[in-house]
């Protein structure tokens, strides 16, 4: 990775040197202010110290939710056949939506070096705090807060760029021999399974307080169950899906899909995990990047030059009395349509909105461990349950479809604008899911022959990677 981007974003390397403990506050996890420079060497001695430094991992890890202009989020859903960007004048963004991304631009080169900033901050935790001395349970808890991020971290870039390089230490210099090639995808997979493994057993089940929000064993197992699934293990799926999804279990749907959706209903009985925004200051980005001028959103839409906006084709997924469309897509006066899921009312700036973006919620659970089961009874039960949550009838093996039509068209109208549609879509068939972004590249931008191939499945490696790690390869169709 390009270290030296590192000590460009605001929770570096020099952070995890400098940590210092936060002022008491509302989230003091998410609250970390460096108000003194440390030196490593006396740095990570104390129980605060390792405490500190998974505060900065939850902070670096919503800095890659926010980062330069959304950079994750148009990977893993504008890229995708929900959304587009027709209407913004980000040419950058408007490269990702319609496939002619290179190296250079700043969703993947941003995306990647903040992934890989908080993945060093995850290995400086993960390093160094065996070695302090503490209470065993609460070390190999925060410990295992560093592991979750780190594997969905890594399982965010596997989906986004395939194979890359898997740095499993701390990086503490930029001198010396940073070079590594990429791992194969089997052990990037192999990696993130045993480091959700290990914070299953280690992750407590609940928090309280001013915790609310941390990771929990249930987050872990939630999430291990999804990389199970992208992988092709089904059965390894259910067994980790099974520890989320049963009868007396934590979690429980909203009745109403549109109050998941309150700024006030964060961290709800649905939420298994959800990177937490707090303004003033740390406040959510996206009702800025979604709602249209005419809404006269204070902070207005970043100077309009990247507002995602919802598919026609998405629009018409969603069948007749679904009440999941009126929570998730608002039609402005002209009629263009724009995503409401992030809205909040009480905005007073820009970019400081007071919704937190879910990760896993209980509702992503019951349908991956549905489509891990495979077409039986029990499983559409499950998509029965979230469908009666949208005030839809049951469906059955003799509803029209395939078994994974019917899961696909339940996750998309169910997690719309969530991250969830591109990885959903690298579980289908190459062949199909290449059909399905042909369509939509032929709806999107009608007249101008835009196609795709299995190379656009992943996106470049960014060209700071290429130019400052000597190993890298970059990918198939793509300039070196």
């Amino acid at each position: 990775m390009l270290v030296e981007n590192i000590f460009k974003n605001r929770f570096g390397i020099v952070m995890v040197l400098s940590l210092s403990i936060c002022a008491s506050c509302s989230k003091d996890f998410l609250d970390v202010v460096p108000v003194d420079r440390i030196p490593k060497e006396q740095f990570f001695k104390t129980e605060a110290d390792l405490t500190s430094a998974v505060y900065g991992v939850y902070a670096a890890q919503r800095g890659l939710y926010e980062n330069t202009e959304i950079g994750l989020y148009n990977l893993e859903e504008t890229r995708s056949d929900n959304t587009n960007q027709i209407y913004g004048l980000q040419t950058e963004h408007r490269a990702v939506d319609n496939f002619t991304v290179q190296s250079g631009n700043t969703s993947i080169t941003d995306t990647w070096a903040t992934a890989y900033n908080v993945i060093n901050l995850c290995n400086a935790v993960i390093d160094r705090g065996p070695g302090i001395t503490m209470d065993e349970t609460t070390r190999a808890q925060l410990i295992g807060e560093a592991l979750f991020i780190r594997a969905n971290t890594y399982f965010q870039l596997l989906q986004d760029y395939g194979a890359v390089p898997l740095r499993l230490k701390e990086t503490v210099s930029l001198s010396g021999d940073n070079n590594l090639a990429r791992a194969s995808v089997d052990s990037i997979y192999m990696s993130i399974i045993n480091d959700l493994q290990l914070a299953a057993t280690t992750l407590p089940a609940n928090y309280s307080g001013s915790a609310v929000g941390r990771a929990t064993s249930f987050a872990a197992n939630a999430l291990l169950g999804k990389v199970e699934l992208q992988k092709g293990d089904k059965a390894a799926a259910v067994t980790a899906l099974r520890k989320v999804v049963f009868a007396g279990s934590p979690y429980s749907l909203l009745p109403n899909y549109a109050d998941l959706w309150i700024p006030t209903n964060k961290n709800s009985a649905e939420s298994i995990f959800e990177i937490q925004f707090l303004p003033p200051l740390d406040g959510s980005p996206f009702w800025n990047y979604f709602a249209p001028a005419s809404l006269n959103v204070p902070g207005g839409q970043n100077r309009s030059v990247a507002p995602n906006t919802p598919n026609q084709d998405l629009i018409d997924e969603y069948e007749p009395n679904d009440t999941r469309l009126a929570a998730s897509i608002g039609f402005d006066p002209d009629n263009r349509p724009y995503i409401l899921k992030f809205k909040d009312p009480g905005v007073v700036v820009g970019n400081d909105a007071n919704n937190d973006f879910p990760v896993l919620r209980y509702a992503d659970a019951i349908l991956l461990l549905a489509e891990a089961l495979g077409e039986s009874p029990e499983a559409y039960d499950l998509i029965n349950e979230v469908r009666a949550r949208a005030h839809l009838g049951t469906i059955d093996g003799t509803t029209p479809g395939t078994f994974i039509d019917k899961v696909m068209h339940e996750r998309r109208v169910e997690l719309a604008f969530e991250c969830h549609r591109w990885h959903d879509l690298l579980r289908l068939p190459q062949a199909e899911t290449i059909s399905i972004m042909n369509a939509n590249l032929a709806e999107v931008f009608p007249g101008q022959n835009i196609t795709i191939d299995a190379h656009n499945l992943l996106a470049p490696l960014p060209n700071t990677e290429l130019g400052s790690n000597k190993l890298a390869t970059q990918n198939p169709g793509y300039v070196q």
